[in-house]
Parts: structure tokens; C-alpha cells; sequence
């Protein structure tokens, strides 16, 4: 499968570039910095864009079987990057005939899940730290779940930078689930899902 990868630099995304690498894709990364990507394989190519830039995403889209995306902002402060971005993504996915994508949210994405159980998460993480990021993609979210797309939104809870734990839990609802998420298995799920329509069309809330 040709695979794009959007935000390939970020935390998640360079640990899902090698993974769809080893599982045998064609992958494309597309990033802001060339010099930030330290993969290399006759499978994997490097493109530099802007998501800001609809034209650069309407060339990088072109071709693929699939998209990926991890973007996110690198600032907590009041923006409109991932609305712009999502926008400009669905449009070029329907310009280029692509309808799978697997988008990586957060949980409570979709209003079905579970209201977050830690109360730092709950009273300060997501009402005051979160509130521009996370307002800022519900509101890209609105493109995304309009369009007919055969998208996948996965919703991790808590992320940590820590050896990966397995036995990942999935439901709509995100009841009974821990809700923390080793990045490691994080990035293995969501390339899992390039495999399967289990959750095609659907906000999943992951866990342990």
C-alpha cells in the first residue's frame, strides 16, 4: 500500500514511518523540515510542505492508497492550524480519489466517550491547558466528519513515552478502559488499522 504521513517528525509519526516500512508500504513523508527526517529505505520518500499550503497537500496526496495523519500544533496557544488543516486535507483527499485515512484525535473526539477519569486530565488538562488545541480541532473535526471518507479518528487518552505494553483495548465509548496510552503501541495501532474497517467511520477511544 502507498501510505502518506502527515506530521512523519512528530512523536507519533517517526515511530509509524519505520513500522509501515517493515510491514512492507511505500511511504511518503511529508514534513516541514527535511532535515528532521533520520529514515531512510528505497521505500520511503520526503516531501516538504506546509498543511497551511492546499496546493502542497493536493501534490503530496496525489497517488496514495492512504493517508496517516499525526499533525499537531507545536504551540497551546489560540490558532487555527489544525481547522485549516483538515480542511485543506479532505479536499485534497477527494481531489486525488483517496478515501482512507486514519487520523490520530484524542479522546472524548466524537462526544461518545467516557469523560476522563484522572481529575488533572478532567479539571485542568482539558478545560484550561487543552481548551485552544482541542477547540481548535473539534473544529477541523467538523470537515472531517461531513465528508464521505473512509477516515478512522483514533482517541488515546493520556499519552506516555514509554516501552510499549500490548493488548490494546479499543471501544466507541472508551468504558472500562484505562485511560493511558504508551505512544509505542499508539503508533502500532494506528498502522494496524490500515489492515482492518472495523473502525472505518468511526471516533475510537483507545486504552488498556
Amino acid at each position: 500500500m502507498k501510505v502518506l504521513v502527515i506530521g512523519a517528525t512528530g512523536n507519533t509519526g517517526r515511530l509509524i514511518v519505520p513500522r509501515l516500512l517493515r510491514d512492507g508500504h511505500t511511504v511518503t513523508a511529508f514534513v516541514r523540515q527535511l532535515a528532521k527526517v533520520t529514515v531512510s529505505d528505497d521505500r520511503l520518500r520526503v516531501i516538504q510542505g506546509d498543511v497551511r499550503d492546499a496546493l502542497s497537500l493536493d501534490a503530496a496526496v496525489m497517488g496514495h492508497d492512504a493517508v496517516i495523519a499525526t499533525f499537531g500544533p507545536r504551540t497551546l496557544a489560540k490558532t487555527d492550524v489544525q481547522e485549516v488543516f483538515m480542511r485543506h486535507l479532505v479536499s485534497a483527499m477527494a481531489h486525488g480519489n483517496v478515501r482512507r485515512l486514519i487520523d490520530l484525535s484524542a479522546w472524548g473526539s466524537g462526544g461518545a466517550a467516557v469523560p476522563p477519569r484522572n481529575p488533572v486530565v478532567r479539571y485542568f488538562l482539558l478545560p484550561i491547558l487543552l481548551r485552544h488545541l482541542l477547540a481548535d480541532k473539534e473544529r477541523g473535526e467538523a470537515y472531517l466528519f461531513a465528508s464521505d471518507l473512509a477516515y478512522t479518528n483514533v482517541c488515546p487518552a493520556l499519552i506516555k513515552d514509554l516501552p510499549p505494553r500490548g493488548k490494546v483495548r479499543a471501544s466507541i465509548d472508551g468504558a472500562g478502559l484505562e485511560q493511558v496510552m504508551h505512544r509505542e503501541d499508539l503508533a502500532q495501532f494506528m498502522v494496524e488499522q490500515l489492515a482492518t474497517d472495523q473502525w472505518v467511520r468511526k471516533c475510537v477511544a483507545i486504552g488498556y
